[in-house]
């Protein structure tokens, strides 16, 4: 994880320098360095359980033409006046019981899990009608390849804290393929300074089987957001002297998840051994599929083509007994 934060910061360092003297126009690419983390917690102590943390690297970018990508062109598009940024990305994400001194978790917690995966984005907006459609095609492995034991281990020993002990009853290899529709419209606008937008999401394949539907606030100094991903992050030269934006967001909604391959394991392995019978005289852990609502809330910074935000998101909870989850989120993009 040290290594992956130096490379992030890097790569934020080498686009701006290089970049500098294209600063004049719209900006046609995004670099998105993105963690999650539990122990970011803004509403109080920090945690270093269930879904524990996860790293992403974006690349976002739009073209001056027709994409000739046949995967590109299969995607929805928001009519012939959309804008559309395309994206790959890179992410890596870990589960874990609460109790990770223990060489053998409790089998009703949460199960060591991690997963590792590309995945291809298209995010279509109507400027004109203020609307858009959002798909994402995901492929990746989740056990031991994945490489989540080492990267959480890897971190608590940079932070000098307590190693996690269960990784080697983790869940095993199997593939994660997925599709991910969403789509977002503007539902009431009073000026420049505040939008509300509702959206509806859909997942389904080998990772995450699922469905949500929310709303949307913004309220600041802010590009419209259905003007394109990138501008919501950027704002070139040509736009001075309001190359700043400072907003909040707030994403209220509910969510129901039918099937989560890092809890109910993959389709095609299912759980690991070890989470299958009773240890310690207790039962294995059971999912809940049950509609839970959730919240994100945040703040973003923008300056130039720099820009900084700090999420907090409450998840509702994967297995019957638990509760929703706080976990936080840092991420820094930089445009050219």
């Amino acid at each position: 994880m040290k290594r992956m934060v130096f490379v992030g910061v890097c790569l934020l360092f080498c686009f701006c320098t290089v970049t500098k003297a294209q600063d004049g126009g719209s900006y046609q690419h995004l670099f998105r360095f993105y963690y999650d983390n539990d122990f970011i917690n803004v509403l109080g102590k920090g945690t270093d359980n269930e879904y524990t943390g996860g790293t992403r690297f974006d690349y976002f970018y739009t073209k001056t033409h027709d994409s000739r990508f046949f995967i590109d062109r299969w995607m929805p598009k928001a009519g012939g006046n959309s804008v559309n940024t395309f994206g790959w990305s890179i992410v890596q994400v870990g589960f874990t019981p609460d109790d990770i001194k223990k060489t053998d978790p409790d089998v009703n917690d949460y199960p060591y899990s991690g997963g590792i995966f590309a995945i291809h984005t298209l995010h279509s907006t109507n400027p004109l009608e203020k609307y858009n459609l959002q798909t994402e095609l995901t492929a990746g492995l989740i056990g031991p390849y994945s490489y989540a034991a080492e990267t959480q281990e890897g971190i608590h020993h940079w932070i000098h804290y307590q190693q996690p002990m269960g990784w080697d009853k983790q869940m095993p290899t199997d593939i994660l393929l997925n599709l991910g529709i969403t789509g977002e419209k503007l539902l009431w606008q009073p000026g420049k300074w505040m939008e509300l937008s509702g959206g509806a999401n859909l997942q389904a394949g080998t990772m995450v089987d699922g469905a949500s539907i929310y709303g949307l606030l913004r309220i600041g100094n802010m590009n419209p957001y259905y003007d394109g991903y990138i501008s919501q992050y950027g704002s070139p030269r040509k736009n001075k002297p309001h190359r700043s934006q400072i907003y909040i967001t707030a994403k209220p909604g509910l969510s129901l998840t039918a099937y989560d391959a890092f809890v109910d394991g993959g389709v095609f392995t299912g759980r690991s051994a070890y989470y299958r019978v009773s240890s310690h005289g207790n039962q294995p852990y059971v999912t809940d599929k049950n509609v839970h609502a959730f919240i994100d809330a945040g703040l973003v910074i923008v300056t130039g083509k720099m820009s900084f935000s700090l999420t907090q998101k409450i998840m509702p909870p994967l297995l019957k007994g638990f509760g929703t989850h706080a976990v936080g989120n840092i991420s820094i993009t930089a445009g050219w």
